[in-house]
C-alpha cells in the first residue's frame, strides 16, 4: 500500500476530518469538538501516521475478527486519534477494575467492562497512569444514559484493562509439583 499520496483534508463547511487516499475520500467520524483547535485546511500522512497504520493494521490482521474493510476504518480512526484527537483526562468511573498490570506491550488490544457491557477496544496510546482506548465493537453502553460508538476513543486508568478475547494472556506454564511421587 502506498501513502505517498494520502492526505488529511479538514472541511471546514461540513466540519469534518477526511483522509483523502490514491482513489476515495474518507470521512474520520470524530466530532469537531473533540480535535485539536488548529486544523490545518490540508495536511500530508506524516510517517508517524504510516508507522501507527501499519502497526494497528499488522496487529488487527492477526489478532481481530473483524472484516477488512472494518479493519482499514478501525486503523484510519486509530491513526486519526492519534494525531488529531485533544487530550483527555480518564473516564475511568465507567468500569470495572482489572487486575492485569503492567499491561503487556504486545497487547494492543484489551476488554473494558462497564458493568452493562464487556467489548473488544484497541489499545492506541499508554503511559504509567492511563490508556487510551478505540472502541472495536459496535457500540458500548456506559450508562443507562451514553452510549460509546464503534471508534470513539475514551481514556481509562490502566487498572480498568482487562484481557480481550481477541488477544488472550498466555499464561505462563507451571507444573504443580504436589503430584510428582
Amino acid at each position: 500500500m502506498s501513502y505517498l499520496n494520502w492526505l488529511w483534508i479538514f472541511d471546514d463547511e461540513r466540519q469534518c476530518l477526511q483522509l483523502s487516499t490514491d482513489d476515495v475520500l474518507l470521512d474520520v467520524s470524530y466530532r469537531r469538538r473533540q480535535l485539536q483547535q488548529y486544523l490545518p485546511e490540508q495536511e500530508a500522512f506524516s510517517i508517524d501516521d504510516v508507522e501507527h497504520f501499519n502497526r494497528f493494521q499488522d496487529y488487527l490482521e492477526q489478532y481481530s475478527s473483524l472484516s477488512v474493510s472494518q479493519q482499514f476504518q478501525a486503523c484510519l480512526h486509530a491513526t486519526a486519534a492519534l494525531h488529531f484527537l485533544k487530550p483527555s483526562l480518564p473516564q475511568s468511573w465507567h468500569f470495572q477494575f482489572a487486575d492485569h498490570e503492567p499491561w503487556p506491550e504486545d497487547h494492543l488490544s484489551c476488554a473494558l467492562d462497564s458493568g452493562l457491557d464487556c467489548c473488544d477496544m484497541l489499545l492506541l496510546d499508554q503511559d504509567e497512569r492511563s490508556s487510551l482506548c478505540l472502541l472495536l465493537d459496535q457500540s458500548m453502553r456506559l450508562s443507562p444514559t451514553k452510549t460509546l460508538n464503534r471508534y470513539e476513543c475514551i481514556r481509562v486508568l490502566n487498572d480498568r484493562l482487562q484481557f480481550s478475547r481477541m488477544h488472550p494472556l498466555e499464561r505462563p506454564f507451571t507444573r504443580n509439583w504436589s503430584s510428582s511421587a
